[in-house]
């Protein structure tokens, strides 16, 4: 992710228009090939190595914002770590206590103190069994710079100036106060995955479907979730690589921009040319504290099957309800499970008021009891609803499957 000073953007007329570049340019491939060869050379070295390599490449005016925003990208890919036989917090502890006996020693008649680091160093080498070397290589071995570079993703230069374009838009977004998103999607099991992403990154969200396998997705930005909002927003911003497996969407998001944080618009379509950085849409992405659901509700043994297979719900008309989990009986009944765990009370709300007016399948909805409160009314929804603590449990859902739901369904 880059930082908001490694960001080329200009406004123009209300709208935040990002620098993007020409990921086929020769010269700023050229560029990139030698950003990727120096870290691939620096590999088991240190980060002041590293850093004094680059320090002549990447400059300091405003011309060089590129340079350093392609390095950032790379070192984002890096694996650091304190290369260290023991932790120097423990070797300094020890250090300075030997320092300090060493200072304190009886001195012999005649004899003028005079304090010996050599001698010190190696009595903290005995006592933990190390040599000096490892000793004096270990001691300040966790400061940012004596960091060695263990691991990195390699990458190509079309692949980094491609991560870059998108880098940039994801910056934009993390200003962002509302989004709203517009995709059409004939494949059921792609329309699955999209919504399972917007889940699995926990962003707060209200869909609508407008017909010809259309969606109007509105997302809301970190900037309105207070609380959270650096971690909330780096969400939204992961989420953005999504959508350049999909074709044909549109996106329109309300940012402040700049110091003072003025309202800007910030607009991207499929149109735009970025490319997907991230492997294709695959498998089912859920809450890391569903995953293993499905595997523990098989074990109960019962009537009932799980899968996460489940349709979209059209209730109200039109807004649409994403279930996690689809549950079938032997005798052929159907009940979908939605489970609402990281919603605002206000997105709490407006799902409720959508199932009291109407919902074309029977849906059980498991809601987390942090989103409730005593003047709650859950009463009058056409709908099945479990309060659970921290996740669903298997057998509390499977209770409720066959004390309330599919009754009279074919």
């Amino acid at each position: 992710m880059l930082t908001s000073d490694l960001i080329l953007a200009r406004l123009y007329r209300g709208e935040v228009k990002p620098r993007y570049v020409d990921a086929r340019d020769a010269e700023l491939l050229q560029l990139a090939e030698q950003l990727i060869a120096i870290f691939a050379s620096h590999l088991g070295r240190r980060r002041d190595d590293l850093d004094r390599e680059l320090k002549d490449l990447l400059g300091s005016g405003t011309d060089f914002l590129l340079h350093r925003a392609l390095a950032k990208l790379l070192l984002d890919r890096c694996q650091l770590a304190t290369a260290s036989d023991v932790e120097p917090e423990v070797l300094r502890q020890n250090l300075f206590t030997a320092a300090a006996e060493h200072y304190r020693r009886p001195l012999a008649e005649g004899e003028v103190f005079d304090f010996d680091r050599g001698a010190v160093v190696a009595a903290v080498a005995e006592r933990l069994a190390l040599t000096e070397s490892q000793v004096e290589a270990g001691l300040y071995a966790d400061l940012k710079g004596e960091q060695v570079l263990e691991s990195w993703q390699a990458c190509n230069a079309e692949w980094l100036l491609d991560r870059y374009n998108v880098a940039l838009a994801q910056g934009v977004l993390l200003r962002a106060s509302k989004l709203r998103l517009r995709l059409q999607e004939a494949s059921p099991t792609r329309q699955r995955e999209l919504f399972r992403r917007i889940k699995f990154f926990r962003l707060l969200h209200r869909v609508q479907g407008i017909g010809d396998n259309t969606w109007v997705i509105d997302l809301d930005g970190p900037l309105s979730v207070f609380k959270a909002s650096g971690k909330y927003g780096i969400q939204m911003a992961n989420f953005l690589p999504t959508l350049m497996h999909f074709e044909n969407w549109s996106l329109e998001a309300q940012v402040a921009w700049g110091k003072k944080r003025r309202p800007a618009k910030f607009k991207l379509t499929s149109d735009a040319g970025l490319k997907a950085i991230t492997s294709p849409l695959k498998g089912q992405w859920q809450p890391p504290e569903l995953v293993w659901f499905p595997e523990q509700f098989e074990k109960l043994d019962s009537a009932w099957s799980v899968s996460n297979e489940a349709d979209l719900v059209v209730v109200a008309g039109q807004s649409v309800v994403i279930p996690d989990f689809v549950f079938e009986h032997a005798d052929g009944r159907r009940v979908s499970m939605e489970v609402l765990g990281f919603w605002r009370r206000g997105s709490l709300e407006r799902r409720l008021d959508e199932l009291r007016r109407g919902s074309s399948s029977q849906i059980l909805l498991a809601v987390s009891k942090q989103l409730l409160t005593e003047d709650d009314d859950l009463s009058g929804l056409p709908v099945e609803v479990y309060v659970f603590r921290q996740t669903p449990i298997a057998r509390k859902v499977l209770a409720h499957l066959e004390s309330h739901c599919g009754t009279g369904m074919p």
